[in-house]
């Protein structure tokens, strides 16, 4: 499974940060950036990866 760590806006926007392969790895990542302060605007989300057909 592919796991993407994801930005959301206070307006709903997301974007895709990074990819990882290891749900654990991508969660370790978001309480990195939160030990850093948490902003109020944006959150950081991890979720599983949306196949997208061509």
């Amino acid at each position: 499974m592919i796991w993407q760590l994801c930005i959301q806006y206070a307006s709903g926007r997301e974007r895709v940060l990074r990819s990882y392969r290891n749900r654990e790895t991508a969660l370790r990542c978001v309480d990195a950036i939160y030990a850093r302060g948490y902003p109020l605007h944006i959150a950081y989300v991890v979720r599983h990866a949306q196949v997208q057909m061509a």
